[in-house]
């Protein structure tokens, strides 16, 4: 088993914006923001947090693709918090449009009682749908911005650069943030068992089950997906993926042949996610509740490299070797069977 406690800090992404434009004739919303998306669903956490903020159907949100002439100043997209700072930048821009669309909003509503007030009054049965006064999205953005018809700015932009670690500064370089690394932690704890051939060193992982801190997720879906791949890509790094380079400094592992990725017959037989939601434990929490994940757990893998140095060690008593011995990393194939200490005598009747 493996515990784990890992710091986030928000400065490598900071300073990321996002636009969202409204449009007035359909009600859809186009977003841009200052990361890539390169497979951690971003996307789809910015949609989806603007969509709970305008109070409009996912469906009408549309991400468009990376673009330095549309959002200007991008930072890097990696560390595992861009999702987050992106987020909440979509966020701040979707509160000051909020704050533009209400006078709209509230003007509908009342029309929309009155009328409901005066069908009542003729004897009329309405429907729990028809009695609710709250406009549509698409009648709200129409009343804002229409040809002929009022013209409201339906466009901002958010920034997010938050002051909560040691790194930031004020407009004369001097440090105004909090005295600390990082921003907050994430925790996590993963259990693997493995099986081991000691005659040729292949390992099988039988079960692996992870717990994870991300708080309160945006997208469990995409959380897990995050943990399952970071697992994964742990397992390669901790027992498969290795690099030879000649005695000339040329790279060998050039291709699958020599250079071994982990692929489906690697992967634990069972695998089972758990995420530790709504709990933010004894660190604050990041944006809207959640927390950041994508890279901390590579490191629960260790649990199934764990796994492998106990069954050599128990292979390494039975064979009446040294309890100490060294493993590289990563942990190969030809390196297990020769750490088990097998040796002929064993094999005799």
């Amino acid at each position: 088993m493996v515990p784990l406690c890992y710091g986030h800090s928000y400065i490598y992404a900071a300073g990321s914006g996002a636009i969202v434009n409204v449009h007035g004739s359909d009600g859809s919303v186009t977003v841009f923001h200052g990361a890539c998306e390169i497979g951690q669903g971003i996307h789809t956490k910015v949609a989806q947090v603007v969509a709970m903020t305008l109070g409009c159907e996912l469906q009408a949100i549309k991400v468009g693709e990376s673009n330095t002439d549309v959002v200007p100043n991008m930072r890097f997209t990696g560390g595992s918090i861009t999702s987050e700072v992106c987020c909440e930048a979509a966020r701040r821009a979707c509160l000051e449009l909020n704050i533009t669309l209400e006078p709209h909003r509230q003007f509908l509503r009342k029309k929309n009682q009155a009328a409901i007030e005066e069908q009542q009054k003729e004897g009329k049965t309405l429907s729990p749908e028809e009695m609710n006064p709250e406009p549509s999205w698409v009648a709200v953005v129409a009343a804002a911005n229409s040809l002929l018809g009022h013209q409201e700015k339906l466009s901002c932009t958010g920034i997010f650069a938050p002051t909560t670690n040691k790194y930031t500064t004020d407009v004369e370089g001097n440090p105004n943030g909090k005295p600390y690394h990082g921003d907050y932690f994430t925790f996590g704890a993963a259990c693997s068992e493995v099986e081991v051939d000691i005659l040729t060193g292949e390992m099988q992982t039988l079960r692996s089950d992870i717990l994870f801190d991300v708080g309160k997720s945006i997208n469990p879906g995409i959380d897990i997906g995050q943990i399952e791949g970071a697992f994964a890509w742990g397992i390669g790094y901790y027992l498969y993926e290795e690099p030879l380079v000649d005695a000339k400094g040329v790279d060998r592992t050039q291709g699958v042949r020599e250079y071994k990725v982990p692929l489906a017959s690697e992967m634990p037989r069972e695998l089972t996610v758990e995420l530790l939601r709504e709990n933010p434990g004894p660190a604050p929490i990041g944006v809207l509740g959640s927390k950041a994940v994508g890279e901390p757990p590579f490191m629960l893998a260790y649990s199934v490299l764990g796994a492998v140095k106990k069954a050599i060690a128990a292979a390494r008593k039975d064979a009446g070797a040294s309890p100490i011995f060294a493993l590289p990393m990563p942990c190969t194939v030809d390196a297990v069977q020769q750490a088990c200490a097998v040796s002929a005598k064993q094999m005799e009747c």
